[in-house]
C-alpha cells in the first residue's frame, strides 16, 4: 500500500491568517499580544508544515518567524533593560547566540526536507524501471527455454535473478527514504523545541538582569515564573532531540541495508 502522506498541524499562525480576509496585527506578524498577568502572550508555533503543503511565503512565515518567542508566556521588554551596559548583558548576548543555533538547525532541517523530495523523486523512477526490467527478463526467459538453447536459458534465468533482486533494491531503498521521513520530521519539532527553549533562557537572561538592577518589568514580576518556563522548555528540547536520535539510527540502519542489496546486485551483475 502507499504511504500515507504526513500532514501535520499547521503552525498558529498560519491559521489565523487563513480564518480571515482582514487577520489582526499578530496573526500577521506574530508580535506579541499583552497577557493579563503583565506579562507577554505570544502566537505560538505548534507544528510544522512540510515544504510540499505550504508556499514559499508560508514557510517564510514558519521558519523566518521562529525566534519571537512562540509559545512564551513570560517575557521581559526589551525596553526595560535598554539603559543597562552592554557589558552587563554578557548572558544575554550568549543566550541569544543559542537562539541562533537553533534556527541554524531548523533552516538545516529545511534543506534536508527539500532534498528527501528530490530523492523520492529519483527512487519513484528506479522503482518503476525495476518493474519494467522483470517483465523484460522475464520475457527473454521465457523465449529462451522455448528456443531449448542451454546457455541463453542460463543467461536469461541470470537475468531474470538481477532483475528481480532490483526489485528488492528499489523497495528498500524506498523504505529507507521512509524512515528517513520519519527522521527529518523529529528533527524538525527538535529544531522547533530548540528554538523555544532558546527564547525562554534569553527571556530569563533578562529578567535576571532585570532583577540584579533592580528593575521590575510588571507588577507581579518574578524570575521564578521565567525560570520554572525556561525548564518545561528546556525538557521538551530534551525529549524531541532523544526521539529524533532514535529516528536518526532506525534510518542510518535502513540506509545499510538498502546499501547491501545494492552491493549483492552489483555482484551478481559481476
Amino acid at each position: 500500500m502507499p504511504r500515507p502522506a504526513r500532514i501535520s498541524e499547521a503552525p498558529t499562525i498560519l491559521r489565523a491568517a487563513s480564518q480571515s480576509h482582514t487577520p489582526g496585527a499578530a496573526a500577521l506578524t506574530g508580535r506579541p499580544e499583552p497577557s493579563d498577568d503583565g506579562g507577554m502572550t505570544t502566537i505560538g508555533l505548534s507544528g510544522r508544515l512540510s515544504p510540499r503543503q505550504v508556499s514559499p511565503f508560508a514557510l517564510l512565515c514558519v521558519i523566518g518567524i521562529a525566534g519571537c518567542g512562540g509559545g512564551l508566556k513570560y517575557k521581559v521588554d526589551d525596553s526595560a533593560i535598554d539603559s543597562i551596559s552592554s557589558g552587563d548583558k554578557q548572558d544575554v548576548f550568549a543566550a541569544q547566540n543559542d537562539l541562533e543555533v537553533a534556527h541554524s538547525e531548523q533552516r538545516t532541517v529545511k534543506t534536508q526536507i527539500d532534498e528527501l523530495d528530490r530523492e523520492r523523486s529519483v527512487a519513484k523512477n528506479e522503482k518503476e524501471q525495476a518493474s519494467l526490467e522483470v517483465e523484460k527478463a522475464g520475457t527473454e526467459q521465457e523465449s529462451a527455454n522455448a528456443s531449448h538453447d542451454e546457455n541463453r536459458a542460463n543467461s536469461a534465468r541470470h537475468g531474470k535473478e538481477i532483475a528481480d533482486m532490483g526489485v528488492q533494491v528499489s523497495a528498500a531503498k524506498m523504505a529507507w527514504l521512509d524512515e528517513k521521513e520519519d527522521w527529518l520530521d523529529a528533527s524538525a519539532k527538535a529544531a522547533d523545541a530548540h528554538e523555544a527553549a532558546a527564547q525562554a533562557k534569553v527571556e530569563l537572561a533578562k529578567a535576571k538582569l532585570a532583577q540584579q538592577k533592580g528593575i521590575k518589568p510588571s507588577g507581579d514580576f518574578s524570575v521564578g515564573n521565567f525560570e520554572e518556563q525556561w525548564k518545561d522548555k528546556n525538557d521538551d528540547w530534551q525529549s524531541a532531540k532523544k526521539k529524533a536520535d532514535s529516528e536518526q539510527k532506525s534510518t542510518q540502519e535502513r540506509e545499510t541495508k538498502w546499501k547491501e542489496i545494492s552491493t549483492q546486485q552489483a555482484k551478481m551483475k559481476g
